[in-house]
C-alpha cells in the first residue's frame, strides 16, 4: 500500500486552548478550553484502552469514501496493527482510537467501527505473523443495523477494518491535554466543526493542525448514522450520493451519555483527499447507541460536551483511493 508522511503543526497547548475556547464561545453559551492533566481515560464514562493521549502522537487517514461509492471496494481490507507499523508506532507500547468502517471480512456484514485498543510487547520489532506476541487491551465497539431497523452496539475483538479509517495513535500515556467543556449551543455548527473552523481561521490553510481524542455527550440528544449491510449486487452501483445518504444510510437520535472518538484537521494543504472530520461513538451500557456523530439537536439548549484532545505531529496518508 502507498504510505506518505506529512508533518503537522503542533502549537503550544495553551495557545491551542485559547483559540479553541474563543471559537466555541461563539457557538455555545458556556465554553472553556484549558490545559489540564489527562484523567485516567480507562475509567468510566470513557472506558478507553489506555489512560491517556500522550506520547509520540500521530494520525492516519486510510482508504476513503471512494471505496464505498459508487460501489463498495471489497478489496479494501486492512489490519490496524499493520497500519500501526506503517505509522511508525512502537511494537513495545501503543494505543489507537478513531472512526471508520467495520471489518465485514470478520463479522460478515458492513457496519460502523469505533476502534479503541492498546498493546504492549517485549519485542522491539513488529511480528504481525504472530498476533499473540502482543498483549492487547481491546475495547473496540461496532454499531450495526439489525433486521428490524433498530441499531445495536457491542464490543468487537477484531483489530481489522475496511473501506476507510481515521486513526489517532499515541503511546497512551497520561500527560497534558486540552480539556474542553461546552454547553447550550447557540450557533449552527456542530461541536467538532466549530473547533476546526476556529483553528483554520487562526492558523490558515498553510498551517494544518490535526487533533484526536475523545469527547462525551454528557446531556442532550444528537443525530447519528449507521451504515447497514452492503446492498445486494443487483442493487449496485449507487445511482448517486443522494441515494446513498438518503435511502441507504440509517439515521438515529440518541440521548446522552455517548462516548465519541474523534480525529479532525483544520486544513489539507497537500490536497491529500483527507476526511476532514470523522467521529464514531459508542455506549458501554444498553447495547444500542453508537455510530457516526453528526450534530446535537433540539436547539442545543440541553446539550453538554466534555472533551480531551491532543495535537498530532505527523499525518500518514495510507492507501488513498485515487
Amino acid at each position: 500500500m502507498s504510505v506518505t508522511t506529512h508533518p503537522r503543526e503542533t502549537p503550544d497547548l495553551t495557545e491551542l486552548a485559547t483559540v479553541i475556547q474563543t471559537s466555541l464561545q461563539s457557538n455555545f453559551t458556556h465554553a472553556t478550553a484549558i490545559v489540564a492533566q489527562c484523567p485516567d481515560l480507562r475509567q468510566p464514562p470513557f472506558n478507553l484502552a489506555a489512560p491517556g493521549l500522550s506520547g509520540n502522537a500521530k494520525v492516519a487517514d486510510i482508504g476513503g469514501q471512494p471505496n464505498l461509492f459508487p460501489q463498495p471496494n471489497m478489496e479494501a481490507k486492512y489490519s490496524m496493527l499493520s497500519i500501526a507499523k506503517d505509522m511508525q508506532m512502537s511494537s513495545r507500547k501503543g494505543f489507537l482510537i478513531g472512526a471508520g468502517a467495520a471489518p465485514w471480512q470478520d463479522i460478515g456484514h458492513n457496519a460502523e467501527l469505533a476502534p479503541n485498543f492498546s498493546w504492549t510487547s517485549e519485542s522491539q520489532n513488529w511480528n504481525l505473523e504472530d498476533p499473540g506476541s502482543l498483549q492487547l487491551q481491546n475495547n473496540t465497539h461496532v454499531t450495526e443495523v439489525k433486521e428490524d431497523g433498530s441499531s445495536a452496539c457491542h464490543s468487537l475483538a477484531s483489530t481489522n477494518c475496511a473501506l476507510m479509517m481515521n486513526l489517532y495513535g499515541s503511546e497512551g500515556i497520561s500527560g497534558p491535554v486540552i480539556k474542553i467543556t461546552a454547553r447550550a449551543r447557540t450557533g449552527e455548527g456542530n461541536f467538532t466543526n466549530v473547533i476546526r473552523d476556529g483553528l483554520r481561521a487562526h492558523y490558515g490553510e498553510d498551517k494544518p493542525i490535526s487533533l484526536g481524542g475523545v469527547f462525551l455527550l454528557k446531556s442532550g440528544k444528537a443525530k447519528f448514522h449507521v451504515m447497514p449491510d452492503f446492498p445486494r449486487p443487483e442493487d449496485l452501483p449507487f445511482r448517486d450520493r443522494k441515494q446513498l445518504e438518503n435511502e441507504w444510510i440509517r439515521y438515529y437520535l440518541f440521548e446522552a451519555p455517548v462516548v465519541c472518538l474523534t480525529v479532525f484537521h483544520s486544513a489539507d494543504p497537500e490536497n491529500l483527499g483527507l476526511r476532514m472530520e470523522h467521529t464514531h461513538c459508542f455506549e458501554t451500557e444498553g447495547a444500542r447507541k453508537g455510530g457516526h456523530y453528526h450534530y446535537d439537536v433540539d436547539g442545543g439548549q440541553e446539550v453538554e460536551y466534555e472533551a480531551y484532545l491532543h495535537p498530532a505531529s505527523t499525518l500518514y496518508r495510507i492507501d488513498p483511493p485515487y
